[in-house]
């Protein structure tokens, strides 16, 4: 059931991106279709479902493929073999990252806590600071501040915040250079 869930979840998510990219004027339909932020979807999903371990993996990666799937089938034009391939598999591993993300924040453990919070807000920091640095634009703005409010919000204690929220930084600085990477890879 929680399979099924996640992945009714992520066409939802999916369809709901694709009318926000197209109602919302530029520059701001940029936040409809960042991967960062698609990641939330995953985490959000595991988080409310409870799961722990491979459960929370698979759902995460079933929420996230969904959403991707959703996005390329209502897309104005048709994706090409190669992004979807690329999407696909950054879908799997991206969805369940960001699903065992879900499962360590809502750990008893701060160890963990702090590690899923520090993973999430750095996954969305990281691409802010990459659209601030290289595309510019207030939106990326709007995502940097997301990504840190998360720790921040979910953080159970003070230690917790301060801890998810440096986390999330250096995960973030380490993330710019995932980016690179996977322009690299997309534009080639």
């Amino acid at each position: 059931m929680p399979l099924v869930a996640a992945i009714l979840g992520g066409v939802a998510a999916g369809a709901f991106a694709r009318l926000l990219d197209s109602a919302l004027p530029a520059p701001w339909n940029t936040l409809a279709n960042p991967s960062a932020l698609w990641g939330l979807l995953p985490f959000a999903a595991v988080t409310a479902l409870r799961l722990r371990g491979w459960p929370a993996a698979s759902v995460g990666a079933a929420a996230l493929v969904s959403m991707v799937t959703a996005w390329i089938v209502l897309a104005p034009s048709p994706a090409s073999g190669r992004e979807v391939v690329l999407w696909g598999v950054v879908g799997v591993f991206a969805g369940a990252l960001c699903g065992l993300a879900g499962d360590l924040v809502r750990r008893s453990a701060p160890w963990f806590h702090r590690v899923g919070l520090a993973f999430m807000g750095g996954v969305v920091l990281g691409e802010a600071l990459y659209g601030i640095l290289l595309i510019g634009g207030p939106q990326w703005l709007v995502e940097g501040a997301i990504g840190l409010a998360l720790p921040l919000a979910l953080g159970r204690r003070a230690n917790d915040r301060i801890a998810g929220g440096a986390g999330a930084v250096l995960v973030a600085a380490a993330l710019f250079a995932v980016y690179f990477a996977y322009d690299a890879i997309a534009a080639a």
